[in-house]
Order: C-alpha cells, then sequence, then structure tokens
C-alpha cells in the first residue's frame, strides 16, 4: 500500500510487520537521449510494480528525487543536494517512520551517487534507532541484471543500455531514440577497480551518457523491471522473516 494515499486513521490499522519502502534517486542529466527525471521515473515505477504484487506486505512512499548529483552539474539542469543535506534527508525520512512505529524499512536507491551517503545514513540511523533494521539496496547492481544486459562492461552505466532500455518500456515518449550514441571514457589501468576517485561526468563523458544506449530496447526493459521486482520481493521476504 501506499503511504501517500492513506489518512493517518488509517495507518493505524496498518500492520506494523509491513516492510517500510523508500524509493530514493536523482534529478540529473542522463545525456542528450533521456530525461532529468530518469532515476526517479524508474525507481518510482519499480516500487509500484513491487506493491502491486504485495500490497498487504509493503508500505510505500512517495519516490525522493533530490539526490546527490554534483558531478552532474558541468550539464545545466541537474538539481543536487549536498552531501550531508542528502543524508540528513534520508535519516530523518526513515527516523519519521520508526516513529510512527515501523522498524523494518528498505531503502531502494536508484542512483549510482547517492549509495556512499545511503551507507553513512545506515550507520547513523543504527546509532540513533537502535531497535530499528534498516537496509539499503540498489536495484540496478542486482547480479541477475547482468544476464540480461547485451552491451558488454561499459555500455550499461548512466544512460547506456540498461537505463534507456528501461525508459523506452516506461516511458518511450520521453526517449529521444534518434539520439542515441555511444559514450564514456573508462579508466585504462588494470588498477582502475583497486582505486576509488570520485570522477566528474564531463571528465568521463563527451555528452554525460557513459554506456551504450543503442542496445537499449523495451522489451529488454520490461526483463530489466522484471528481474527487479524479483528480487526485491525476495529481499521483503527474508527482511519479514529476519534472514537478513
Amino acid at each position: 500500500m501506499k503511504l501517500a494515499e492513506l489518512t493517518w486513521p488509517d495507518l493505524e490499522q496498518v500492520s506494523r510487520d509491513s516492510v517500510v519502502v523508500y524509493p530514493i534517486a536523482a534529478f540529473e542529466q542522463h545525456g542528450p537521449h533521456l530525461p532529468f527525471i530518469t532515476d526517479t521515473a524508474e525507481v518510482a515505477a519499480i516500487v509500484e510494480r513491487l506493491d502491486a504484487e504485495i500490497p498487504d506486505q509493503v508500505l510505500c512512499l512517495p519516490a525522493q528525487w533530490l539526490g546527490y548529483s554534483p558531478h552532474h552539474l558541468r550539464f545545466k539542469g541537474t538539481i543536487t543536494a549536498q552531501s550531508e543535506t542528502h543524508i540528513n534527508m534520508i535519516v530523518d525520512t526513515v527516523s519519521s517512520m520508526v516513529h510512527a512505529d515501523f522498524d523494518k524499512i528498505a531503502i531502494v536507491n536508484g542512483h549510482g551517487g547517492n549509495v556512499p551517503n545511503m551507507n553513512v545514513a545506515l550507520q547513523r540511523l543504527m546509532e540513533k534507532c537502535p531497535d530499528a533494521k534498516v537496509y539499503g539496496t540498489s536495484w540496478f547492481a542486482y547480479d541477475e541484471l547482468g544476464q540480461i544486459r547485451e552491451a558488454g562492461p561499459h555500455g550499461w552505466g548512466h544512460a547506456g543500455e540498461m537505463e534507456t532500455s528501461v525508459m523506452m518500456a516506461l516511458h518511450p515518449e520521453w526517449v529521444k531514440a534518434d539520439r542515441l550514441q555511444k559514450d564514456g571514457h573508462p579508466p585504462q589501468s588494470e588498477r582502475a577497480a583497486q582505486v576509488a576517485r570520485y570522477r566528474w561526468i564531463h571528465e568521463s563523458t563527451d555528452q554525460g551518457t557513459y554506456g551504450d544506449p543503442t542496445f537499449g530496447s523495451a522489451e529488454k526493459g520490461e526483463r530489466f523491471i522484471r528481474a527487479a521486482v524479483e528480487v526485491l520481493l525476495r529481499i521483503v521476504e527474508d527482511i519479514r522473516k529476519g534472514h537478513l
């Protein structure tokens, strides 16, 4: 069920065994072919489908569209929170649900740039809400999605094969199909996976795309969505059973 559609007396009747599902995303450029709302539209749709399958087991929050995207600011129109603001938004939202007596909460992330802040927020929530069990997961990182991808190791990143496919399935009217173009400059060193560095998107790409959107298709997008929902169904079940 969706919290936004309930009244406060309605909420009193909701089982506290429900898992609160909190989607977080971003509002940032997605190359010349996808809209700013891409990350939010994707994670919102995935959580919507999750809710449709198990409405009596989850309490879904509206998608948080403001994320951590300063690395995209060179491409104008991107809107970002500072890191501390973003962490506080996550902590405050989850804490509000804990205050409402929900102690099982799953943050479902739809933007790679949010991952470090989400992890810090999880640490702070462990300290602030010690009796709650708060989990974080990023739908785009599930192993099952790798079985669908066809564009190779550097083809599915930001606005690449996977996101383009998902948006073709969800909102084909928003996809500029005549602008699909491979982009991205992956590090050349074989040690790149062993060294951490935050990179500006304009350092890594020419037009803000990191991947190959020419491999995108609506049919593949539906498969990506379905795979993500299936993983989330198992995660919710494991949270409810106390297996995580």
